[in-house]
């Protein structure tokens, strides 16, 4: 399979963002607590989107543009419910103004390591799920009126 220079480039910035998002920027290795939290975030994000990827392509046969949109907005938001209701059930909105509540809970780390999990996942999808995923249904699929990826040459 070969990538073009753009999606050689594209690729690049998606491991990039992994890296700066994931390990960087939160400084997740600095101590075994932060490393777990990491794990977390990073993998259940890296999960939904996989996830939302596989169902929206496969099972619904979404276009990619609106996949990627459900994919992206689902796993954010599923984060940031998340954390509101973590906050919530800790009464951080209670003890703290609203600001500080974020501020002290790390939300910011939270969501550096949501996106990380994000741009692992697409990386993963644009790399080797989106184009062996589709040869493998053409290659694989029965002509007739369950398949919608291979028209019949009976028509």
């Amino acid at each position: 399979m070969k990538y073009s220079l753009k999606e050689k480039c594209l690729l690049g910035m998606f491991a990039a963002c992994v890296c700066f998002f994931g390990l960087i920027y939160p400084e997740s290795f600095s101590n075994h607590v932060q490393l777990v939290h990491f794990a977390a975030h990073f993998g259940m994000s890296f999960l939904i989107a996989l996830s939302f990827y596989l169902i929206c392509t496969v099972k619904l046969r979404f276009s990619n543009t609106f996949t990627y949109s459900v994919l992206i907005l689902a796993t954010m938001m599923i984060g940031v419910i998340y954390k509101y209701w973590e906050l919530s059930s800790q009464n951080m909105f209670v003890r703290f103004t609203f600001y500080t509540a974020l501020q002290e809970a790390g939300v910011l780390k939270s969501i550096c390591q949501n996106l990380s999990g994000l741009f692992a996942a697409i990386l993963l999808i644009e790399s080797l799920v989106a184009k062996n995923l589709v040869l493998q249904i053409m290659k694989y699929s029965h002509p007739g009126p369950v398949n919608r990826f291979v028209q019949s040459s009976d028509n």
